[in-house]
């Protein structure tokens, strides 16, 4: 079976290629008959795929995140291309490496070397003055690290990829350094502490794999809180950890998502939480509207009005 990933399909290709499942959702057209609507993804991006014929007998076949080998041709319906499925199957492994199946193909991963961005997060934590903060951070990402190197940063929304919690907090944190050296009046220790802690209860909220899922915590309680947790727990291995400054720390990490409405228990109260809020949708936006673009499938400069933005997007050259 020869490769083809999905940046690479236009309109009127054949497909024979492996994917794997991100969504499966069994839905019914206007004559009540049943098909199958698909998201399907490798390392490329994600495409919908649609099953229309002999869903009965296919439907229990597969699941969502397994890898999976299809063939169908590549159709166009409101602008934006889809897979229209003739068949498919579970991947076995033994069998499908001989045709060029490997699992890593089908895993969005961060295009940043790992390792080195670690590194670089290190050295901001060693950077941190505050021998409380410091300890803080240093303990949670020494306990975390196998995790934190490979958690995405959400399901869908943002950086939703292998080592995508990992960019994001690099990606803030070197944002950081030079906003605070343009405010001195701002904590640069707690701005950092707060960015480098405010997503860690990602690491209890999700599920990773081929299609992250959330966990039973996740869906009780949420990152936030979690994160929180975390931090407690944390502090409560050190000695005469300050209480405010745990309080603030605390509030960074409940605050972070600025605003009520989007599910963020408290709003931010003074200026380094400010500025965690402000830096995290910074950088979350620009991602979104950079993966928006990258994996728009119309013609032309401008992208389809279906995005996170609801609005054309100009991808052109110039």
């Amino acid at each position: 079976m020869s490769k083809k990933y999905i940046k690479d399909l236009h309109e009127g290709d054949l497909v024979s290629s492996y994917f794997g499942v991100l969504i499966k959702s069994l839905r019914k057209t206007k004559t009540d008959k049943d098909y199958l609507d698909l998201i399907l993804v490798d390392k490329t991006g994600r495409i919908n795929a649609k099953i229309w014929d002999k869903v009965e007998n296919i439907k229990d076949s597969f699941e969502k995140g397994d890898p999976v080998a299809i063939k169908g041709h590549v159709v166009s319906y409101n602008e934006e291309i889809q897979i229209k499925v003739d068949s498919i199957r579970c991947v076995d492994p033994k069998i499908d490496k001989k045709y060029g199946f490997d699992f890593s193909d089908l895993l969005p991963t961060t295009e940043k070397n790992i390792d080195g961005m670690w590194n670089e997060v290190q050295e901001f934590i060693q950077s941190i003055q505050n021998p409380y903060l410091k300890s803080v951070v240093s303990d949670i990402y020494s306990k975390f690290e196998d995790l934190i190197k490979i958690y995405p940063a959400s399901m869908i929304l943002h950086h939703p990829f292998r080592g995508g919690l990992l960019e994001h907090i690099h990606s803030m944190s070197n944002l950081a350094v030079p906003i605070c050296e343009n405010y001195p009046d701002l904590n640069r220790d707690l701005v950092l502490a707060g960015i480098l802690l405010h997503d860690i209860g990602k690491l209890r909220e999700l599920e990773p794999g081929m299609a992250t899922s959330y966990t039973d915590e996740g869906n009780f309680i949420g990152h936030i809180v979690l994160g929180r947790d975390i931090l407690l727990e944390a502090v409560s291995r050190i000695d005469n950890f300050p209480e405010i400054l745990k309080l603030k720390l605390e509030h960074i990490i409940l605050s972070h998502q600025g605003k009520y409405e989007w599910q963020c228990p408290k709003e931010p109260e003074f200026l380094e939480a400010l500025i965690v809020y402000f830096i995290d949708v910074m950088d979350t936006r620009i991602n979104q509207m950079k993966s928006e673009i990258e994996s728009d499938n119309t013609e032309g400069d401008w992208t389809s009005k279906k995005n996170y933005f609801h609005r054309p997007l100009y991808k052109g050259d110039e």
